[in-house]
Parts: structure tokens; C-alpha cells; sequence
């Protein structure tokens, strides 16, 4: 049992890790740093104090800084997230499941939307973000997954419990799936097909997916590339703004024990803000973890 789970390998989630680990809490932190957006980032000459560097090597720095105060560190995704009561439990795509009694989402702000045609008209008329919440309404119907790596072999897994015709659809890309998934989807006979989607076809709701090499009947389409905190947001109750985490002025949502940082709550993409933002979240944490109404430097000798 952790006190904290954070989910995201950012500015955020680093500095929510840095505070918390510093205050003795059990902190956990996932993500992977090469998803990042800093790590992608040539130069960053506006980080007050810093001199010029690449985002790797402020990453990288981070990242030490924050297992030198006891923060474990995996760099895989999370794909589900479940609570019971208090208690929140996140799964790997390995299996693996680790729990704690607060969750910090800092998983940055990557587009949710594929892009492919008529997505906007036949959202919620077929085409859909979240098996949990939405898979009840397509029992025995013939589903598609977008999607080419875990998350969308986690959504199909969740959708066997409604139906048992389900394909897999790349959209294009070369499929990510671990063998753990992929032994998953064999034994429950969900198809996979490496074809490019360049449509979804239907008046009032879905009828069809147009691919580059014909068209496909379906019922249902669910959207699994993974949309950052969004894509837990909706089954655990969270109140979202578009794609955004709704938190108040100390990084709160609307769930107890659940908090938000950085750029999925809608701020500007700035490793400062975002660092801020992870600070914030963090004492709000340490607070709940305490039991205390004000904060107290817990790491100061």
C-alpha cells in the first residue's frame, strides 16, 4: 500500500514526487520518460534559474532528484484504475497492480481524438471513449477497437463482458501489444487487423468503418489510443472540462483522494506552470496523508 500513486513522468509529476517523497510518504510514479514532452524539447532557456539545457537532461535530473527522496519509479503505462471505497488500484500493462489511498494525475495533455473522419458527428452515436462506461449499450453487437498498443487490448478485454465479436484496428500503425495482451486476445478469439481507417460512415449513428482496403461493418467503435488522465476521468467520476481535469485552486478534483497537475487540467504547456502545478497537487497530498490543515516542510532537518 503507497500513500500515493502518481501517474505521469513530467514536471509535474516530478515535483509532486519530489514533495511527497521529501515528507516521508510512500510515493509511486509511473509513465515513461521518452513519451515525454520534455524529453522531445531541443532547448528550454525560460526555466527560471536554469541555464539553457535540453529537456532530456532536465528530465533526467528530475528524475534523480526525486529517487534520491525515495520516489519508485516504473516506467510503464498504467491502462486501468479502480476504486473500491478509499482505496485506489492501478494495473500495468504486465498485470501487475499497485495501490495507495491518493492518486496525482500529471500525464501532460496528448490529443484524445484520432482525427479520422466523421469522429465529432458520430461521437456518442457510435463511437465511443470508455468500454466501462459505454460497452452495456452494445451487447452482442459487432465492435471495433481503435487503437494499436495495450490500452486498446485493455478496452477490448472490458468489452468481452458485452460482447464477443470484437476486432482490434491499428488504424496504420504496427501493433504494440505485450505478450501477456496478446495471449489474452488469442485465447478470447478478438481479431486483429493492420489496416488504415479513413472514415467513420453512418447518418443518425454508426453503420460502417471505411478502411484503405474496403468497408467494414460495425455497430460500435471504441477509441483506444489512450487519452492521458482523460481516459480514466469519466469511469472514476471525475469532472472534466473537454479533455481537461476540472481541479480547484489546490489541484482537488471533484474525487476525494483524487488530484491533478499540470497540462491534463487545462494549464499552459510550461515546465514551470507545470511544476508549480506538481507542487501544489503534492502538499494538497501531503495534507490528506497527514491529517494536517496547513503544511509543514517535512524533508527540513
Amino acid at each position: 500500500m503507497h500513500d500515493t500513486i502518481i501517474i505521469g513522468l513530467g514536471p509535474a509529476g516530478l515535483s509532486a514526487a519530489i514533495y511527497c517523497s521529501r515528507a516521508g510518504l510512500q510515493t509511486i510514479l509511473f509513465g515513461e520518460k521518452e513519451k515525454s514532452q520534455l524529453w522531445k524539447a531541443s532547448a528550454i532557456e525560460n526555466y527560471f534559474g536554469i541555464p539553457p539545457s535540453q529537456g532530456k537532461k532536465i528530465l533526467l535530473t528530475g528524475i534523480k532528484q526525486a529517487e534520491k527522496f525515495g520516489t519508485k519509479i516504473i516506467e510503464e503505462e498504467i491502462v486501468s484504475i479502480k476504486q473500491d471505497k478509499e482505496i485506489f488500484t492501478a494495473k500495468t500493462p504486465t498485470g501487475k497492480e499497485f495501490s495507495a489511498k491518493t492518486i496525482i494525475f500529471a500525464t501532460g495533455q496528448p490529443l484524445c481524438k484520432t482525427g479520422i473522419k466523421n469522429e465529432e458527428e458520430l461521437t456518442g452515436r457510435g463511437v465511443q471513449y470508455c468500454a466501462v462506461c459505454d460497452g452495456f449499450f452494445y451487447k452482442g453487437k459487432k465492435i471495433a477497437v481503435i487503437g494499436n498498443g495495450n490500452f486498446a487490448a485493455e478496452q477490448a478485454m472490458e468489452l468481452i463482458a458485452y460482447t464477443k465479436d470484437i476486432t482490434i484496428i491499428s488504424n496504420g500503425k504496427k501493433f504494440e501489444i505485450n505478450k501477456k495482451y496478446t495471449d489474452l486476445l488469442k485465447k478470447n478469439k478478438i481479431k486483429l487487423i493492420d489496416l488504415k481507417i479513413t472514415s467513420f460512415n453512418g447518418g443518425k449513428k454508426l453503420e460502417s468503418i471505411q478502411t484503405t482496403r474496403g468497408k467494414i461493418q460495425f455497430d460500435g467503435a471504441f477509441i483506444g489510443i489512450g487519452c492521458s488522465a482523460s481516459s480514466f476521468a469519466k469511469r472514476l467520476g471525475i469532472e472534466t472540462k473537454g479533455n481537461s481535469i476540472v481541479i480547484d485552486t489546490h489541484g482537488k478534483t471533484n474525487v476525494p483522494g483524487i488530484y491533478a497537475a499540470g497540462t491534463c487540467t487545462g494549464e499552459i504547456s510550461q515546465v514551470a506552470v507545470s511544476a508549480g502545478e506538481g507542487c501544489k497537487a503534492a502538499i494538497s497530498v501531503i495534507k490528506q496523508i497527514r491529517g494536517k490543515n496547513e503544511y509543514i516542510d517535512y524533508g527540513k532537518k
